[in-house]
């Protein structure tokens, strides 16, 4: 994908950022042009100030149409350590979520309402759990190009 691409993908979420009114925290991840190594550890740290509130947390996943596979296995930490599987294309082969040109975007859900019993600095920590023939690991995981978190507020 050219920079000048890339820039104008980068201006348009940021526009789509000023919009969001309920987002508490948003960041990405961005990896290098060799993939998403087993090595590249995505780590975030937001901070919860209203323990009253209920919050959606959300990853938000940007890749090639030329992404291999149609889903993506994940480790996620935050307290506790857990795999996820996260679906990028139906049993066709065709990419949910939206994109323009070659670059597809998809947003996973994988906290509703979550409340947070004390105020202050949370981090959550996200690997590339993807294997061959569920044994041999893919060391570079072609075709990622970034994962990024959303925490916002939970609207009924």
């Amino acid at each position: 994908m050219g920079k000048k691409m890339r820039n104008y993908l980068l201006f348009f979420f940021g526009i789509i950022l000023l919009s969001c009114g309920n987002t508490t925290y948003e960041n990405y991840h961005s990896f290098n042009q060799n993939g998403w190594n087993t090595d590249s550890i995505a780590r975030f740290k937001y901070t919860i100030t209203d323990t009253t509130k209920k919050y959606d947390l959300s990853l938000k996943i940007r890749h090639t149409v030329d992404y291999e596979f149609q889903n993506l296995f994940i480790f996620l930490e935050e307290a506790n350590k857990d795999t996820i599987e996260i679906i990028l294309a139906n049993k066709n082969g065709q990419w949910l979520g939206s994109g323009i040109s070659d670059v597809r975007e998809f947003e996973y859900v994988f906290a509703k309402q979550r409340t947070f019993a004390k105020k202050g600095d949370y981090e959550l920590s996200i690997e590339q759990a993807m294997r061959h023939a569920s044994v041999h690991k893919i060391v570079n995981l072609e075709n990622i190009l970034d994962i990024g978190l959303i925490v916002s507020e939970h609207n009924d």
